[in-house]
């Protein structure tokens, strides 16, 4: 992620709520395909969809603790 302490505070809330919006449709979607019965999910969609989840949720939490300053 790139540095923080240069962003206003206004800009880290607007992208905050874009990576939230962002981890709740994926989310939304790998619940979807993933309930899909008779469909075949390879094990390399599931880990991306899970290094998609983290990789959002890192980026999340660096947002929040920098707004916490």
């Amino acid at each position: 992620m790139e540095n923080l302490s240069k962003i206003k505070s206004e800009e880290l809330e607007r992208r905050l709520r874009v990576l939230e919006e962002e981890l709740e449709e994926l989310e939304e979607e790998k619940s979807f395909v993933l309930k899909q019965t008779g469909l075949h999910i390879s094990g390399g969609k599931v880990k991306q969809y899970e290094a998609q989840t983290q990789s959002l949720k890192q980026s999340i939490s660096e947002l929040r603790e920098k707004l916490k300053q």
